[in-house]
């Protein structure tokens, strides 16, 4: 068997398989799937079933999900990160000496994002401060922070610009075009994913047959 995106690292290979249980465990739980029955009607197949387990294993395993942490949305966006590598080179279609040049052009996009995001959120907050019901508007200081957020939000523009260039120069116009729509897909994959994070958080959050 030949060694799968060696260049990646084992940790990246590791993280998205955990977003893959992710995903299919959310799936399971939204469409309230339960294991089918034991198949019944002939001796073969009532041998081959397996057995349910008792109900105290259940029960035990039941409170040991309730009692396990929740995953942060932060480690849960590490991870759909390396998720999003994985299955880059699939979408893509190249091999994994190209891919092996185009890997680090990929994290540099991610890193740029990420960093401009944070940015965003905090300037955004700070904004939200200034003008929250109970503060003392100080018109000044709303302008310089909206003209930072101005200057933020083309600087980042920019540093997009610039990864993607760098993106584009490793793949012909076909791969080029696959990207924009593998990101998109993947974008949707990943607040379908934070959506079920912030579910299983809430208590007492609604289940689809409430």
């Amino acid at each position: 068997m030949e060694p799968s995106k060696t260049s990646i690292g084992r940790g990246s290979v590791v993280a998205a398989a955990l977003v893959c249980g992710l995903l299919v465990a959310g799936d399971l739980r939204a469409q309230g799937t339960q294991a089918p029955p034991p198949t019944q009607g002939t001796t073969a197949g009532a041998a081959q079933a397996p057995a349910a387990p008792p109900a105290r294993a259940r029960q035990g395993q039941g409170r040991a999900d309730a009692e396990a942490p929740p995953i942060s949305l932060i480690e849960l966006q590490r991870l759909f990160d390396a998720y999003f590598i994985i299955q880059a080179q699939d979408a893509l279609k190249i091999d994994d000496a190209k891919f092996t040049d185009i890997l680090p052009r990929l994290k540099a996009l991610q890193d740029v994002r990420r960093r401009h995001d944070q940015e965003r959120r905090q300037a955004v907050g700070a904004l939200a401060k200034l003008t929250a019901p109970a503060a003392v508007i100080d018109e000044a200081q709303v302008r310089d922070k909206l003209r930072a957020l101005q200057e933020l939000e083309s600087r980042a523009a920019a540093d997009l610009r610039k990864a993607y260039d760098a993106i584009d120069q490793g793949l012909d116009v076909r791969q080029q075009a696959r990207f924009r729509v593998f990101e998109q897909n993947m974008e949707r994959r990943k607040l379908e994913l934070m959506l079920r994070a912030r579910r299983a958080q809430t208590p007492g959050a609604a289940g689809p047959g409430r």
